[in-house]
């Protein structure tokens, strides 16, 4: 008992965005199997085939053709995942990948979805599993099964939800752009203002998740509460997170690409993302004073 009311005592104190990385960076080096998540899809990307879109078997030089033309040119797997939630390193645009998958339309809607599947379960898995390296030994829990699959409903939950104000918006702008060429910086500087704005405000929705079990519309409710109150912490940690994430996934692509250095670029990256995914568990719950149990 007197140790439990210590736990609740600390995590009523103050944290900054150092405590919370430190405290993230603390737990992967406690329980480094947590990488395994992120090598292994490291792993995956950089030594399987990329999957691209065929071009079609006409030259469009409109808006169609611009935009089937970006499809091929990149890789799905790494692009066009949203509902995965677990660090990796991408291979650089300079790197020696086995020959792409190059598919049909209709084969390269069936790869979108079922990556996206994929990408889902194991990150609820991933998310559940981190979960269970913060908390305090707890006398009652979910299984890791019925955690991460609540996990993955509601996730897929906020990502449709979002999506459904996302997408016709995009829409919106790429007419605009179509008709009004000269806007495209303006809608450009636009939509990368309401990206900020929607990582502060809805950005930590996947641990609201995983600690509360929130349906998809309380998630997004509860995120703009806790954005609300703590903005400005949010705004320093994500930034915090971003430039430590970007700065080593520049170094470990650099170290990738020399002859016998894969592998320990690799686990590099997974060691800083996963880190900073037990960050903002912790950033979380020491900020919305979460009681683990």
């Amino acid at each position: 008992m007197k140790r439990a009311n210590e736990w609740a005592k600390l995590m009523r104190q103050p944290v900054s965005p150092i405590d919370a990385l430190t405290d993230g960076f603390a737990t992967i080096h406690r329980q480094p199997f947590i990488l395994l998540f992120s090598i292994g899809l490291s792993a995956y990307v950089w030594l399987g085939s990329a999957i691209t879109l065929a071009l079609p078997p006409y030259t469009d030089q409109g808006l169609i053709g611009s935009f089937l033309g970006t499809l091929h040119a990149i890789d799905a797997r790494t692009f066009l995942v949203p509902t995965n939630l677990i660090p990796i390193l991408t291979p650089g645009v300079e790197t020696i990948i086995p020959p792409p998958l190059v598919l049909s339309v209709e084969q390269y809607i069936l790869a979108l979805i079922g990556l996206n599947l994929v990408a889902l379960v194991v990150s609820s898995v991933f998310l559940a599993s981190l979960y269970r390296l913060i908390r305090p030994r707890p006398v009652a829990q979910p299984t890791l099964f019925h955690h991460s699959l609540a996990i993955a409903v509601r996730l897929a939950g906020v990502l449709g939800l979002i999506g459904s104000v996302v997408v016709p918006l995009l829409i919106c702008s790429v007419v605009i752009i179509w008709l009004m060429p000269t806007t495209f910086s303006l809608v450009y500087t636009v939509w990368i203002g309401l990206g900020l704005v929607g990582l502060v405000v809805f950005g930590f929705a996947p641990e609201i998740i995983v600690f509360h079990n929130y349906g998809p519309l309380m998630t997004l409710q509860a995120s703009w509460r806790f954005a609300r109150q703590r903005w400005f912490s949010i705004a320093t940690f994500l930034a915090l997170c971003v430039i430590i994430e970007i700065g080593f996934a520049g170094l470990w692509r650099a170290v990738a690409v020399q002859p016998g250095w894969l592998a320990p670029a690799i686990v590099g990256q997974a060691y800083i993302g996963s880190g900073l995914r037990t960050a903002r568990l912790q950033f979380y719950r020491r900020y919305a004073n979460v009681t683990v149990s």
